[in-house]
């Protein structure tokens, strides 16, 4: 009777995910950074909560659910702190070193920029991880692929969708495969039992600016909204 109940409760988790919008989206533009200049393919950048204070700082890699590999992403719980640097490589470019415009509510993937430290083997590109019962969450973990759109990559692509100004938020709904069932949901924070900061997927998003790499010294008093929109 447990088996069954949890199975029921877990069928209902992945259907309420599975809400994609049927009305036609605005044509999407440029993200852009904290100071307002287009986001470019080539380029590294951080992604940095945009909430004053307790929102946190940037994001980087810690051990995974079983184990140290593959890592799963974290976010650092103090903003002074602005964590890795990332490529974005959207759907339509062929290498992440092409300089292009990388465009909101588009598929992309999101690659931590190569590190000194070599942790794992495994490729550091977003991906969302098989369902944890354990929690009840979706964990976003780093060993996904890059490019090849299809069924097999399927949980690699995100998108940035603009809330205000700057502001973007994480969303994973990918449209890179028509025939798939796939989840449908924001990207948010999750707190575990030694109360850290993990990506999941969530009803609640995480709302983020976006910083180029390069400029992070000179941008020091970063511009934060104070609430969620």
């Amino acid at each position: 009777m447990k088996s069954s109940s949890l199975a029921f409760s877990f069928t209902f988790l992945f259907v309420a995910f599975i809400t994609k919008p049927l009305s036609a989206a605005a044509a999407p533009e440029p993200l852009v950074d904290i100071r307002g200049d287009k986001v470019r393919t080539g380029t590294t950048y951080q992604i940095v909560s945009a909430i004053q204070g307790a929102g946190g700082g940037g994001l980087t890699l810690d051990g995974g659910r079983d184990g140290l590999c593959p890592l799963d992403v974290y976010q650092y719980g103090s903003d002074l702190l602005w964590g890795l640097p990332f490529f974005f490589s959207p759907i339509n470019s062929t290498t992440i070193d092409q300089q292009s415009y990388v465009y909101d509510s588009t598929d992309l993937n999101i690659i931590f920029a190569p590190s000194p430290f070599k942790i794992c083997n495994e490729p550091k590109v977003f991906k969302v991880d098989s369902y944890d019962e354990s929690t009840g969450q979706w964990f976003i973990t780093s060993n996904g692929a890059i490019g090849n759109p299809g069924p097999q990559t399927l949980h690699s692509w995100f998108k940035f969708e603009k809330v205000n100004g700057k502001t973007y938020k994480i969303k994973y709904c990918s449209s890179v495969c028509e025939s798939c069932v796939s989840l449908c949901s924001d990207v948010g924070i999750y707190y575990d039992d030694r109360l850290q900061r993990r990506l999941v997927l969530s009803k609640r998003p995480f709302l983020v600016n976006i910083y180029k790499a390069e400029a992070q010294a000179e941008d020091a008093s970063k511009e934060k909204i104070v609430s969620v929109i």
